[in-house]
């Protein structure tokens, strides 16, 4: 019989992780999901049929282009950035990871305004690299000043932008972004999530700025989260050191295939984008009409909005219509603040019918 050894685990595990939070997804019951910024739209029936057929000859016994080479290829045509810029990752969470694992050193620091995208934090603090952050203004910009206060002086720093910016819509000021770029002590990443819904875009000075980074994925606009897809553009001495510390065969051969005729048919993702947008106006519009609704201005496919009546309870108001959307009051400038992602107009109709 085997005697059962007593041990206690606790004594294994990080004391600087012990209060750390995962990232949780509640499993909240609902008929209507409008929580998590993705595109109500699944993929169109005469792309699913083509990677039906595709499906039938992929040999699923090898390994995946360990590079994805044909789908860099082709995001370097389209973006007109040299293929050794592209680094393509698990999602742009796994690029996060990479880039704070390949420039975290000793004096490192990462920064970051919030409220902001909560993954930047987190991994920061699993790869035991100090974090350090600055407020918002009151109409959800930075504060160029504030930033340039926690950087680490003599040090490495690592600044995060979430341009637009989730959770609160808006891209910031661009000069301001140019400002602390042009410091010899910054790495600047900007994650650019949302890019297909603003419009706006760092690539075009990407060559003037060796300590540039962008992030995109395929999660948003295209309709991939299912699958994971992110790529990061920067100077290929920044994607060098990033493919140092990437896990071999990081992007699946099939995620592969899938972006890529994504790519190869843009025009119905243009076309799903161009709905988007307008119903993106019309919930603007909508809530704007109502007396206890104060919605903020945005560049994503999400509109943040402030309730003068009790945040908790119109969040369970809605729920129990089925209709989930995500729920970020706390204090400060998320007080009484939701959130809700552009659904298609059917749902768009019943969440602002749900608020009446």
């Amino acid at each position: 019989m085997k005697v059962k050894i007593k041990m206690n685990l606790k004594k294994f595990i990080r004391p600087d992780l012990s209060d750390l939070r995962p990232y949780q997804v509640k499993d909240v019951p609902h008929r209507i999901k409008m929580d998590a910024n993705e595109n109500p739209f699944d993929l169109p029936k005469d792309i699913k049929e083509l990677l039906a057929s595709e499906l039938l000859k992929h040999p699923f016994n090898r390994y995946p282009d360990p590079t994805a080479k044909e789908l860099r290829v082709k995001l370097s045509e389209q973006l007109r950035v040299n293929i050794e810029q592209i680094v393509m990752g698990n999602g742009s969470d796994e690029l996060i990871n990479y880039l704070i694992t390949a420039f975290g050193r000793d004096d490192a620091r990462v920064v970051f305004p919030i409220p902001t995208f909560s993954m930047y934090e987190i991994l920061a603090k699993v790869a035991g690299v100090e974090v350090c952050s600055a407020s918002l203004t009151e109409d959800f910009d930075i504060s160029v000043d504030k930033l340039i206060a926690q950087l680490k002086p003599g040090g490495t720093n690592l600044v995060f932008f979430s341009y637009p910016n989730n959770p609160t819509g808006n891209c910031f000021d661009r000069q301001g972004i140019i400002d602390i770029l042009e410091r010899d002590d910054t790495i600047v990443i900007v994650d650019e999530a949302y890019y297909e819904f603003s419009g706006k875009t760092f690539i075009p000075i990407l060559n003037q700025h060796p300590n540039l980074v962008i992030l995109r994925t395929f999660s948003k606009a295209y309709g991939l989260a299912g699958l994971r897809i992110g790529y990061m553009i920067a100077h290929p001495d920044i994607a060098s050191e990033v493919h140092k510390v990437r896990l071999p065969y990081n992007l699946n051969s099939f995620s592969q295939k899938v972006a890529l005729k994504l790519l190869e048919h843009n025009r119905q993702v243009t076309a799903q984008i161009s709905v988007i947008l307008k119903e993106r106006e019309k919930i603007f519009q909508r809530l704007a009409q109502l007396d206890y609704i104060q919605p903020f201005p945005t560049d994503a496919n999400f509109v943040l909005f402030r309730t003068e009546a009790d945040a908790e309870r119109l969040f369970k108001r809605l729920l129990t219509e089925g209709i989930l959307i995500r729920n970020l009051n706390c204090p400060g400038l998320l007080r009484n603040c939701l959130r809700v992602t552009v659904g298609t107009s059917e749902e768009n109709d019943a969440f602002l019918n749900g608020l009446l």
